[in-house]
């Protein structure tokens, strides 16, 4: 038995370097360390994640429960689905629609042909379409009709076209013809509206520039391309009006409103230009003048001024014009006018003569003849038969002719109000209407009407008032 080693006292503190202690060979590196979970808390993971699973699966069957169906997926020609309907009766009754509008759009007998499938499907609820939607989408699938879009005006059709573009494009382009850099805006004085309606396939379709020079002709001249346009759409009910009175309509299109255009073009400018200022008048009075007459002292000078006015047309002819600002650049000196003040006998002072000479035999005012009293209205000068008698001032002669007790009698209105009469002559050189001078020889003495001789009974009135003639007469 081999000897054992001779090991030191329990007393004895033996001191060991670290280095001297040998240590174990590290483990090989076979990557990251994974850490298991105990078998406990491994089927507690494990439960959860199929509850949650389960609960997951629970909530997307609910959603889809909630927003889908069980429906039908409705194809033609084999083309993707074009609706989804809830039965076969929707598409039935759909194709029935599509039968009976189609036949009566081309007035023959029509069957829908197009190759239809239905697909049992789930689908979007708010995705299924009624019997008329499905209707709407047959419609499009038909070859023998086609959808356009109709421009009317005033409720009547007027043409028919592939495209809203087109039209806007055509009635963008009338605007256009009556529009300039101061148009601010351009309007139809019409009822002009679109709406889409279904046509025979060969039916006439208008482009852009096709329909504006429809738009352009007078009413008379587009009449034969309206009424066939209505007789393609009489079946339709797009329209806001019975195809009855819009008939009537077309064909009511007389001479007079068949050399107007179809559409009324109004537009709006404002405008920037300068005009003369006229010069304010300042009156004067002058007791010279009669009451009513004017005389010009001084002649004023016009100034200038700028204007901007809004101005509408309508077919490129003016119809209102509103001032929107006004800048004076250059004022005006006003013209000075003397007004007439005087009145009655003071106003005809130095205007008349004498229309003859000789003996004053009545004058004015109160008399006593044939046998009574009497108010006398003007003077009686008397003369020899024939004496020429003249115009106590010039004017236009308003009367000459008999006239009751003045017998032969010439009236002349002079103006400002005044009126002369000359009565009982025995024969009259001017007529109606003619114009006289001052002193001009009207009619020859007589003794005419109600007299006792040969004289001339002489009136002046003003503003039919009687004026005494010798407060009058130089």
């Amino acid at each position: 038995m081999p000897a054992l080693p001779d090991w030191p006292d329990r007393d004895v503190q033996t001191r060991f370097s670290p280095a001297a202690i040998p240590q174990p060979a590290p483990p090989p590196d076979t990557g990251p360390t994974v850490q298991w979970p105990t078998p406990r808390r491994s089927r507690r993971a494990l439960l959860a994640g199929v509850l949650l699973g389960l609960t997951g699966l629970s909530v997307a069957g609910a959603v889809i429960v909630s927003t889908c169906t069980l429906c039908y997926a409705v194809s033609t020609d084999g083309s993707p689905p074009l609706a989804y309907v809830q039965g076969e009766d929707t598409y039935q009754t759909a194709v029935r629609q599509v039968e009976d509008q189609v036949s009566e759009i081309l007035r023959s007998d029509y069957r829908y042909a197009q190759e239809t499938t239905m697909a049992l499907t789930i689908a979007p609820k708010n995705s299924l379409q009624t019997s008329d939607q499905l209707t709407a989408s047959l419609m499009e699938t038909v070859d023998q009709v086609k959808a356009e879009y109709i421009l009317t005006i005033d409720g009547l059709p007027i043409g028919a076209c592939e495209s809203r573009e087109a039209i806007d494009q055509a009635l963008q382009g009338i605007k256009d013809t009556y529009t300039n850099q101061f148009t601010v805006s351009a309007y139809f004085d019409n009822t002009v509206d679109v709406v889409v309606g279904y046509l025979p396939a060969q039916a006439e379709v208008l482009g852009a520039q096709a329909l504006a020079e429809r738009l352009t002709q007078p009413r008379q001249q587009a009449q034969p391309a309206i009424e066939a346009l209505l007789q393609v759409l009489e079946p339709a009910q797009e329209l806001p009006r019975s195809m009855e009175t819009l008939r009537a309509e077309a064909q009511a299109i007389d001479q007079d409103q068949g050399t107007l255009p179809l559409l009324t073009v109004c537009t709006v400018e404002e405008v920037t230009y300068t005009q003369p200022v006229e010069p304010p008048v300042q009156e004067v009075e002058d007791s010279t003048l009669l009451l009513g007459e004017e005389k010009v002292l001084s002649q004023g000078t016009p100034g200038l001024e700028e204007r901007t006015d809004r101005v509408t047309y309508t077919m490129g002819q003016e119809q209102s014009r509103e001032n929107m600002s006004r800048n004076r650049l250059a004022q005006a000196t006003p013209t000075q006018v003397a007004v007439g003040t005087a009145q009655g006998v003071e106003g005809a002072k130095g205007r008349f003569l004498w229309p003859l000479r000789g003996r004053i035999t009545s004058p004015f005012g109160g008399r006593q003849i044939f046998g009574g009293e009497n108010f006398h209205r003007g003077l009686d000068i008397a003369a020899p038969s024939g004496t020429p008698i003249a115009a106590s001032a010039g004017g236009q002669v308003i009367w000459a002719g008999p006239k009751g007790t003045y017998g032969n009698l010439v009236k002349i209105d002079h103006g400002n109000g005044f009126t002369t009469y000359y009565a009982h002559c025995s024969e009259l050189l001017v007529q109606e209407g003619d114009q006289v001078t001052q002193g001009q020889t009207i009619a020859l003495v007589g003794s005419t009407g109600r007299s006792t001789g040969p004289h001339c009974h002489f009136e002046l009135l003003w503003q039919d008032e009687l004026l005494d003639p010798q407060l009058c007469l130089p």
